[in-house]
C-alpha cells in the first residue's frame, strides 16, 4: 500500500515539474567526493554547519561556500570550493537524466563503506529528476540482474522532496549515513537496502536566536519513519529515527541519535505505546512493560568529531558510542566506532585523504562483552536488518573491523583509492549472521570523468578465511560502474 501510494505521487508531482523554479536539495549519501571535499573545507572553518548526517542539505553549506569567494583561501582551498559550487550547479539543472550500469562477477557491496552502492552485482538503471524553489524529486528505476526475481526492478533513491520555511518534508527511499565513521556507522548506514518512508530535516543549520541556546552554533535536526518489509518475524513493523547535530566551534562536532523499531503485524501500535517508546520505557518488568506491550527495539547514542587545519592539510578524530539497551533512561551495552582521519596536501590540485578506523559490535564495555545482542531482539526476530542486511555497521553483530583508508584526489576529479580491513566476524558464532571467520579484505579503485561520464573501475579480494553467504571463500572480483548525465 505504501509503494503504490509513493509511486502516485513521485507520478503527480513529476507532471507538475516543468511549473516549478529552480532550487536543490541535498548531497547523496554515496557521493564520498564531495565528503572529502567539504571534511576539508570545514577542517579550517570554511563550512560551519554540521556535515555527519547524510544526505547533507545544500542550504546547510551553500552560504558558507559563497561566502567563501570573498576569503583569501590557499590553492587546494579554492579548489575545493570551486568543485563544490561546480556541482551545486549542476545539481541545479531544471530536469536531468542520468543512465547507469555495473559489472562485477561477484557481490562487491559486501563490507562497504560510505559512498558504496547497494547494488546487485549487475545491474543497470535510469533516473530522471527535476528540482524546483519548492519541490524537488527523482524517480530512479533500477534493475538488478541476478537478484530474487520479485527483486529485479527497485525505486530505491526515489524521492519527492518540498520545502516550507527553513523545513524540508520527503516522501521517498533514500541512503542514509549517521555519523563520522568513513567505514561504518553503528547505527544507521548505507549497508542495507534504503527503507521507504516519510523525513524531516532542516535546510540552513541557522543557530538559535535566544542567548541560551545560541553557544550550541549552527545546528541540525533530522527525523524520518519509514516502513520495513513484510517479509520478517514482525511484518511491517516501523522504523523511526531522529538526529540532533551541533557545532559550537568550528573544530567540534557533537550529535545525539536516536533509532527505533515500532509497531507492525500484531504488535501495539497505539498512542500510548508511541509515548512510552519516546520516553524509553521498553524495558520489560518496568513501569508496567510486558512482552505483550513492549514498545519496540531501540538504539540510541552519541558521536562526536574534531577536526582542524594543519600545515599540511588537515587532522581529524573521531568516535561514535551507540547503546543498543537503555538503563536509568540512558543508553548501556555499547557498540562502537572510532577513528583518526587527515587530509595531505600534496600541491594545488592533488590530496591525499587517509583515515584509520575500528569498529566494534560486540555489546557492552570493553572488559565485558555481551553476545547475540547488537541489532538482535527478543520479539523482533529479524533484527535491525532491512532486505536480509543489517542497518549499521557492515559485519554486523558480534564483529570487529579495523580499516586504513587513502585517497589520491588528482586533477579533473580523478581518484585513485586504497582500503584495506581486517575482519574478526561473528566471533561467538551462536546465531547466524551470514558471516564467520576473519581475514583481511583489500580493494583498490580509479575513479575518473570523461565528458557526461563518470566511470569507477577496480579490483576487490577478500581472505579465504572469510565466509560470506552466497560468496565463494577466496573471493577476487573486478567491478566497474559507469554513470552518464544530461
Amino acid at each position: 500500500m505504501f509503494k503504490s501510494r509513493f509511486r502516485h505521487c513521485l507520478a503527480v508531482f513529476f507532471l507538475l515539474a516543468p511549473s516549478l523554479n529552480y532550487a536543490a536539495p541535498w548531497i547523496k549519501a554515496t557521493d564520498i567526493a564531495a565528503r572529502q571535499h567539504i571534511e576539508f573545507l570545514a577542517s579550517a572553518g570554511i563550512i560551519r554547519a554540521p556535515i555527519s548526517q547524510w544526505p547533507l542539505m545544500w542550504g546547510g553549506i551553500l552560504p558558507d561556500l559563497r561566502q567563501s569567494q570573498y576569503r583569501k583561501l590557499t590553492t587546494p582551498q579554492k579548489h575545493a570550493v570551486d568543485s563544490l559550487l561546480a556541482q551545486f550547479e549542476e545539481d541545479s539543472a531544471p530536469t536531468r537524466v542520468e543512465v547507469n550500469a555495473g559489472w562485477a562477477d561477484q557481490d562487491t557491496t559486501v563490507f562497504g563503506g560510505f559512498g558504496s552502492r547497494n547494488d546487485a552485482p549487475q545491474f543497470a538503471g535510469v533516473s530522471a529528476s527535476f528540482v524546483g524553489q519548492r519541490w524537488a524529486g527523482e524517480l530512479n528505476i533500477s534493475y538488478d540482474i541476478p537478484d530474487r526475481p520479485r527483486e529485479h526492478r527497485k525505486l530505491d533513491q526515489s524521492y519527492l522532496a518540498g520545502a516550507f520555511g527553513n523545513w524540508g518534508v520527503t516522501i521517498g527511499a533514500v541512503d542514509r549515513w549517521w555519523g563520522p565513521g568513513w567505514q561504518s556507522s553503528t547505527i544507521l548506514s548505507n549497508n542495507a537496502r534504503p527503507v521507504p518512508g516519510l523525513s524531516l530535516q532542516r535546510n540552513k543549520a541557522i543557530p538559535f536566536e535566544t542567548p541560551l541556546l545560541s553557544w550550541l552554533g549552527p545546528w541540525q535536526l533530522q527525523a524520518f519513519m519509514g516502513q520495513l518489509e513484510s517479509e520478517r518475524s514482525i511484518p511491517d513493523a516501523k522504523l523511526l529515527g531522529l538526529r540532533f547535530a551541533v557545532k559550537p566551534w568550528h573544530w567540534l562536532e557533537l550529535a545525539a541519535s536516536r533509532t527505533a523499531q515500532w509497531g507492525g503485524d500484531g504488535r501495539p501500535e497505539d498512542f500510548s505505546t508511541f509515548a512510552d517508546l519516546i520516553l524509553g520505557k521498553d524495558n520489560r518488568g518496568d513501569s508496567g512493560i510486558t512482552q505483550e506491550n513492549e514498545p519496540g527495539n531501540q538504539l540510541g547514542g552519541v558521536d562526536m568529531k574534531i577536526l582542524f587545519a594543519v600545515p599540511w592539510g588537515s587532522q581529524g578524530a573521531y568516535a561514535q558510542f551507540i547503546g543498543e539497551d537503555e538503563s536509568g533512561y540512558v543508553p548501556s551495552r555499547y557498540i562502537y566506532t572510532a577513528g583518526l582521519d587527515g587530509v595531505v596536501s600534496l600541491s594545488d590540485n592533488k590530496r591525499i585523504h587517509w583515515f584509520v578506523e575500528r569498529s566494534d559490535t560486540r555489546a557492552g564495555t570493553l572488559s565485558e562483552k555481551r553476545f547475540n545482542y547488537a541489532y538482535e531482539h527478543g520479539i523482533y526476530k529479524t533484527g535491525y536488518r532491512h532486505k536480509g542486511r543489517v542497518m549499521g555497521a557492515s559485519v554486523d553483530s558480534d564483529s570487529t573491523i579495523d580499516t586504513l583508508g587513502l585517497s589520491l584526489v588528482l586533477p579533473s576529479q580523478s581518484q585513485l583509492a586504497f582500503k584495506w580491513s581486517a575482519v574478526d566476524l561473528n566471533t561467538d558464532g551462536a546465531r547466524p549472521t551470514g558471516f564467520s571467520g576473519s581475514g583481511d579484505i583489500l580493494e583498490l579503485s580509479y575513479r575518473f570523468a570523461w565528458l557526461q561520464n563518470n566511470t569507477t573501475i577496480g579490483y576487490r579480494w577478500i581472505d579465504d578465511g572469510i565466509d560470506v553467504r552466497g560468496l565463494d571463500d577466496g573471493t577476487e572480483t573486478l567491478f566497474i560502474e559507469t554513470a552518464w548525465r544530461w
